[in-house]
């Protein structure tokens, strides 16, 4: 069994990325007919791709969004508004591609993977990109015992990062998701436990709680965290503490990105807060996100801050599943191919000054 100290070691090994790469780009994109700065946020991209791949940039054809799936004990507690049968139904609903992710993936010819790493029921039919790494049918009630055991969050976390080493021969760049029921309350947690921020800014309905639902939601967090002393944990035993399968295995989806210096996509409350305690693990791996979209969660705004991060887009959705980070594809496919092929004012010169 691969231990935390196996862990930290390989997180130390985490590059920094190229900046000598960054201002070649810089100088491409300053000599282009146009002013200054005037393609904002696809001039970043442009900077950020190439920090990770070099420059030249090469075209990042090659797409997989990854939706991983868990279940959680908290469930128990009344925090959610959703049945626990929900996980693995939607799950097959987006291998079916029906659910709003399958939409999107397929039709912007993006290649989906679901993880099943949690959930309590099981998907009973064969799909060819469903992967079965379940470790337990959902963690405990972390109201009442820690969501789960030292091991089992490794486990989870080897996870993520094992499956991005293996499709990392396939695929260009990343982006992910999650599915699963309670699982803003163990985000929530989470956040909670990293920045200590008001628990009114933190907590939202997430599936649509009423009122008494979400007050017993911070009720729930506020006193779980006090119990353990989450505040005082590295990332590891917080996630085992009071987190998810679905969060631990997103954590080591980004370590693994950042080992095989890749670009992974951020969208949504889940997948932030996962993306936040991989950056209190390695500042570098900072440098191989993208923070896509702004979810309606109000948590949301506190992981930017706390990070100095923007989102480009901002749709007021709060579905989950990563459905704001692969709306991003075509434009990080639109800002390489501005890069590489717009022209400077000279050689528009010369081509039609004729």
């Amino acid at each position: 069994m691969k231990d935390k100290n196996c862990l930290f070691d390989l997180i130390n090994k985490i590059e920094s990325i190229d900046n000598v790469s960054i201002k070649k780009a810089q100088t491409e994109l300053d000599r282009k007919m146009k002013p200054k700065d005037s393609l904002g946020v696809l001039e970043d991209i442009c900077k950020k791709t190439a920090g990770i791949y070099g420059y030249p940039l090469k075209k990042l054809e090659k797409k997989c969004h990854i939706v991983v799936a868990a279940d959680n004990g908290i469930i128990e507690e009344g925090v959610s508004s959703c049945p626990i049968e929900y996980t693995s139904i939607v799950s097959e609903a987006m291998l079916n591609q029906i659910a709003c992710i399958g939409i999107f993936t397929k039709t912007l010819g993006i290649d989906l993977n679901v993880v099943d790493i949690g959930m309590k029921n099981d998907i009973k039919r064969n799909y060819p990109n469903l992967i079965h790494k379940k470790i337990r049918r959902g963690t405990n009630n972390f109201y009442k015992e820690r969501a789960m055991s030292i091991n089992e969050c490794l486990e989870a976390i080897f996870t993520g990062i094992d499956i991005i080493n293996e499709k990392s021969k396939d695929y260009d760049m990343f982006s992910n998701g999650e599915m699963g029921i309670a699982n803003t309350t163990t985000s929530s947690a989470l956040l909670y436990s990293v920045t200590r921020q008001n628990i009114d800014d933190i907590v939202g309905r997430g599936g649509g709680l009423s009122d008494e639902g979400l007050n017993k939601k911070k009720k729930v967090i506020i006193e779980a965290c006090e119990r353990y002393n989450t505040f005082e944990m590295d990332a590891v035993e917080m996630l085992a503490s009071v987190g998810g399968f679905d969060l631990a295995c997103m954590l080591g989806i980004y370590i693994g990105a950042a080992l095989n210096k890749k670009l992974i996509l951020v969208d949504g409350f889940i997948s932030s807060v996962a993306a936040l305690l991989a950056c209190s693990l390695n500042k570098n791996i900072q440098d191989y996100l993208l923070f896509t979209h702004k979810s309606e969660e109000p948590g949301v705004n506190i992981i930017l801050d706390y990070l100095k991060e923007k989102t480009f887009l901002n749709m007021n959705m709060r579905l989950g599943e990563g459905t704001g980070a692969v709306l991003a594809y075509p434009i990080i496919d639109c800002a390489i191919e501005m890069i590489n092929t717009m022209k400077s004012p000279e050689e528009v010169y010369n081509l039609f000054n004729k």
